[in-house]
């Protein structure tokens, strides 16, 4: 399994050209300043690369990319270990 937060660092460097040196767990999309449009196409683009659905409460300008991660390393694990 991919590594989450590479896939993520990787969109955000690739998709939104944010550049390398303000990408870290701490930062908050906001601080990434992605607007509302942004943060729709994050979540889309995540979906379709980690084939996990995230919520829209996963992905507001409050969040930081370490929650992002971990939210979405939950839901994978989950649709893993799903029967």
């Amino acid at each position: 399994m991919t590594d989450t937060y590479d896939v993520i660092h990787s969109v955000l460097t690739t998709t939104f050209k944010i550049p390398e040196d303000l990408i870290s767990p701490d930062r908050t999309l906001e601080q990434l300043e992605m607007d509302s449009l942004a943060l729709a196409e994050f979540a889309l683009i995540l979906q379709e690369r980690l084939e996990v659905r995230v919520e829209e409460e996963h992905a507001t300008r409050a969040t930081t990319l370490a929650q992002v991660t971990e939210h979405l390393d939950t839901l994978r694990t989950r649709s893993v270990t799903a029967p």
